[in-house]
């Protein structure tokens, strides 16, 4: 079977992938996010394996796990970033042993913030906040109302928990976890207990007032600095 553009560019971020994971000049992990599916992971990790000895993967995805949380009102058979390719996210749970920090959907969706407080807090600073809610706008037109009065920006934890470490014992320290062994992730898009699986991190509580703090202030200071340049 003859490969398209799509797969040629996907073996290139997995190669790139490989190649930052396995650097000689450094010995800090590789911290690899992933805010949708599993797929340049489980590229990655299938082309060369030795990179699970220095990468960290964050993914953004999965279901909530038995114990912890429940699923929320009309959740999908399958949790969508996990649909999105579900052998890729059996890869990575079920056959490698890549470290894994998994942020789960009941933990995801924990940044929510009010349309109404965006628009105030960034949305009238300058060009990068009137961008941001712009495209907010577009989809909020598109759902036609269907999201309310708030939106989850659920894509943001992967800064908060790569970047937002504190200073010293490098760590997300001000979010939550528990270590559980990586379960079976059935064909069905569920998990299935595997008391042998390698140890995980499930976040169960993000530090949302560091995650929106550190948003609303960076656009602020990129805008004024717009600002100060303006003839």
């Amino acid at each position: 079977m003859s490969s398209g553009p799509e797969d040629s560019f996907r073996f290139r971020r997995a190669r790139l992938i490989v190649k930052e994971a396995l650097r000689d000049d450094t010995t800090t992990p590789l911290y690899l996010l992933c805010g949708g599916g599993l797929t340049n992971a489980a590229s990655a990790y299938l082309l060369e394996p030795k990179i699970a000895a220095r990468l960290r993967l964050l993914w953004i995805g999965g279901p909530e796990h038995s114990g912890l949380a429940l699923p929320p009102p009309g959740a999908g058979k399958v949790e969508y970033n996990l649909s999105i390719d579900l052998i890729a996210a059996q890869v990575v749970l079920n056959d490698s042993p890549l470290p894994l920090w998994q942020i789960p959907r009941d933990a995801y969706r924990q940044p929510l913030v009010s349309l109404a407080e965006l628009d105030e807090r960034i949305g009238r600073q300058g060009p990068l906040g009137a961008y941001l809610l712009g495209s907010l706008a577009d989809l909020l037109q598109r759902a036609k109302g269907s999201l309310g009065e708030t939106y989850v920006l659920g894509d943001n934890p992967l800064v908060l928990l790569s970047a937002l470490q504190s200073s010293w014992e490098r760590d997300p320290s001000s979010c939550r976890y528990v270590d559980r062994a990586a379960p079976i992730i059935n064909d069905n898009g569920g998990y299935e207990a595997n008391p042998a699986g390698r140890s995980i991190r499930v976040y169960t509580t993000l530090d949302t007032r560091l995650l929106f703090a550190d948003l609303f202030a960076k656009v602020r200071r990129f805008d004024s600095a717009q600002s100060s340049r303006a003839p």
